[in-house]
């Protein structure tokens, strides 16, 4: 699922065509990213190796990237050009930064703990 979203959404970001329904030639961007996705996940997943490692790994990795984009997400949800009258009020201001603060120090214990072994 995550290898056709991400093609849908990158082909869609080009202005390519994209759609599962239509066929390589019609939608070479889509589909070509789609295959190459596929064979890269087949790879890592037929690597000799561990996988759990692999995915622990991975999560940290996606630990150290979460709070990178919950901050990216605040600031725009923050600004009035972006959202108009939807923006943020104060306290919600104040509770989103608290929480993306929270998360962001979770992650780096959880770094510092997977680096160290423990």
């Amino acid at each position: 699922m995550v290898p056709l979203s991400t093609s849908y959404a990158i082909a869609d970001a080009t202005g390519s065509p994209r759609s599962v329904s239509s066929s390589f030639r019609q939608a070479p961007l889509f589909y070509g990213l789609f295959t190459l996705q596929i064979v890269v996940g087949a790879g890592v997943a037929l690597a000799p190796g561990n996988l759990v490692a692999l995915v622990v790994n991975a999560q940290v990795l996606n630990g150290i990237i979460t709070p990178m984009l919950l901050t990216y997400i605040l600031i725009l949800a923050n600004r009035k050009s972006v959202l108009g009258p939807a923006v943020n009020g104060r306290i919600f201001k104040v509770v989103a930064t608290l929480c993306v603060a929270v998360v962001g120090v979770m992650s780096l214990i959880v770094l510092v703990l997977t680096v160290k072994g423990f």
